[in-house]
């Protein structure tokens, strides 16, 4: 009976954690999908402006749900199972939807942001996008959070010398 009250603890704890990190990354997403709606709405009749913000919102959105659908699956949590999946993705396109999401963050703040990537990046790479998307959107929100007004933030993305192998489609 211990045994089983001291599993049922650490998968309540493991809940909690998750949930408390979730609701983290969950406003993230869900501030940036109001701030745009504001902004095309204000701006409704520049077309460009208004197709940006709702790329933007697309963006989010899409994290949002990813999120969501994490959240639902409690089973991996209360097993102790979260998998870290290994799926080809494209780190370009990831890196651009955040920064679709933090620049706007970073101008309410009028503070400067930008990301820095190599001219010439692999296509391809593999791991979890959903776990790397979260990891640079927490420190991302977070810089935002910490940084005063008129501040700078830079993520500077870079591939080490002679590391390629562990880059690049494997």
């Amino acid at each position: 009976l211990l045994d089983a009250l001291n599993l049922a603890e650490q998968a309540n704890n493991a809940k909690s954690d998750f949930l408390s990190r979730m609701s983290h990354d969950i406003r993230t997403p869900m501030n940036a999908i109001i701030g745009m709606a504001s902004i095309a709405e204000a701006n409704i009749h520049d077309i460009v402006r208004t197709e940006d913000c709702i790329h933007k919102i697309q963006a989010s959105a899409n994290f949002l749900l990813a999120l969501i659908n994490d959240i639902l699956d409690m089973s991996k949590i209360e097993s102790g199972k979260m998998t870290i999946n290994r799926e080809p993705f494209d780190l370009c396109a990831l890196l651009r939807e955040l920064e679709a999401i933090i620049d706007a963050q970073a101008r309410e703040k009028r503070q400067q942001f930008s990301v820095l990537m190599p001219e010439h990046m692999e296509a391809e790479y593999y791991g979890d996008s959903l776990r790397l998307n979260q990891i640079l959107m927490n420190l991302l929100s977070n810089a935002v959070k910490y940084t005063g007004a008129g501040g700078t933030i830079r993520c500077d993305v870079t591939q080490k010398p002679g590391e390629k192998e562990s880059w690049c489609n494997k």
